[in-house]
């Protein structure tokens, strides 16, 4: 056996979150590359409601749904300095820190230490995560990679204690410290790393990696430069291996699922297998692509959940900062799914609140719209993410700091917009209530 690698997962620090199938993907394919060249590898997920020594602990759990989502285990910490007129508690996010310290303590020592990192603003976690494994390990080298450590790397370099930083996907990065260990594509990349779980109410899987659009707002493009797909023979085969461990619930991860010329293919090839997944999309659909064709296949072969990327139903704001679906086509996606045999419930669309530029009345007439259909609208907070188009033209300067990226502070935003973005919500609960709720189809 090779050398030993411990993979890491980090806490959240927030002042809300969700497991809304939330798997760190990225290190599960670093884990899976490292296995194919004989390491040994242990793995931490410290949003793991299922490690034997949390349900082992005695702590009341929360409950999942049907789909595998739910609540995570939750401390209050104190808050940051700059969150301190924010009136809200402030938590760290997954298992209790005394447990964490004793996985650590009884795991055979690593030689090394592969942290990775998702949201920017989520980094006290990481920092927090880091200087744990340094008290246990003291001389073990710790890798920080991931999504904050791409976006917000001199950041990371500075401030995270981590020996190495490596920005990027991680099939081109570990090159870099591990010459022995050859550069690979993302579709010659080994399945993810889901063995090292000793339960899975969910996995999550990529067909493609990337997007066809740039998007103003999204950071993909910068994350992950090229659109990459999978072969369909490749997707069929993870999947077989989920079916095999008895997985229930597929999460599609991809920022561009239904632009994979190949997913039509997949969809035929899932129904051949007689799979008895249950299928879910909650990145977002391009619903310009659901033909009447495609969302018969996705209801043939089980998809449950689906979320469609409307953001707004003016047009001026489409073609400002997206420019990837028309109100007429996000109408025609629905009527095609509600074809197939889709119903209400099953039905979810996306709208961007807090963009620059965006109007408050426009949001509530999207939100009146979306309705209209029979579909569920989730409002999603917009987060400045840097190495986007707005970003670079309205933050740069002033959100220097990543805790100033959580979308739950809005901090550009005055007290006026702030209180109308809370009457948002507020409306949007009580629209919802009296006037989807009642709905079946």
């Amino acid at each position: 056996m090779g050398k030993k690698a411990l993979l890491i997962n980090p806490w959240i620090y927030d002042f809300k979150a969700f497991d809304f199938w939330s798997k760190p993907l990225g290190l599960l394919y670093l884990g899976a590359l490292l296995q194919k060249h004989n390491w040994e590898i242990y793995l931490i997920d410290c949003l793991d409601r299922y490690h034997p020594k949390l349900l082992n602990s005695g702590k009341k759990l929360p409950k999942v749904d049907e789909f595998g989502r739910g609540k995570y285990i939750a401390e209050v910490v104190p808050k940051p300095e700059i969150y301190k007129h924010y009136p809200r508690r402030y938590k760290r996010y997954g298992l209790p820190e005394e447990i964490f310290r004793k996985i650590l303590l009884e795991l055979p020592k690593p030689d090394w230490i592969f942290v990775t990192s998702q949201m920017t603003y989520w980094y006290l976690g990481v920092f927090s995560t880091i200087n744990i494994i340094k008290e246990t390990f003291p001389k073990i080298p710790i890798v920080l990679g991931g999504i904050y450590t791409t976006l917000c790397y001199e950041h990371a370099l500075r401030h995270s204690g981590a020996n190495y930083v490596l920005p990027g996907p991680v099939e081109e990065s570990l090159f870099r410290l591990f010459p022995e260990i050859p550069k690979y594509t993302f579709p010659e990349l080994p399945f993810p790393a889901f063995n090292l779980y000793h339960k899975l109410d969910y996995v999550t899987i990529l067909t493609s990696r990337g997007c066809i659009f740039r998007c103003n707002y999204c950071a993909v493009h910068y994350l992950v430069p090229n659109f990459v797909c999978r072969t369909v023979q490749a997707v069929i085969n993870e999947l077989e291996i989920y079916a095999q461990s008895q997985i229930k619930n597929i999460v599609f991860y991809d920022d561009a699922l239904l632009a994979n010329p190949n997913f039509s293919s997949i969809l035929d090839e899932i129904k051949n297998r007689r799979f008895s997944f249950q299928f879910h999309t909650p990145n977002g659909l391009h619903p310009r692509f659901i033909t009447e064709e495609i969302a018969q296949k996705m209801k043939e072969v089980n998809f449950k959940t689906i979320y469609l990327s409307l953001e707004t139903i003016d047009s001026r704001l489409h073609d400002l900062y997206d420019q990837k679906v028309t109100k007429n086509e996000f109408t025609r996606a629905v009527n095609n799914l509600k074809k197939a045999g889709f119903d209400n419930k099953q039905i979810h669309a996306y709208l961007l609140i807090g963009l620059p530029l965006f109007d408050f009345d426009t949001i509530k007439e999207s939100i009146d719209f979306v309705l209209s259909l029979g579909v569920t609208p989730h409002l999603a907070e917009y987060s400045p993410i840097p190495h986007t188009q707005i970003y670079r033209n309205n933050f740069s300067k002033n959100l220097s700091e990543p805790l100033l990226h959580n979308n739950i502070i809005f901090p550009l935003l005055n007290s006026e917009e702030k209180n109308k973005m809370a009457e948002l919500k507020k409306y949007l609960i009580k629209i919802r209530q009296t006037s989807l709720l009642s709905k079946t189809k």
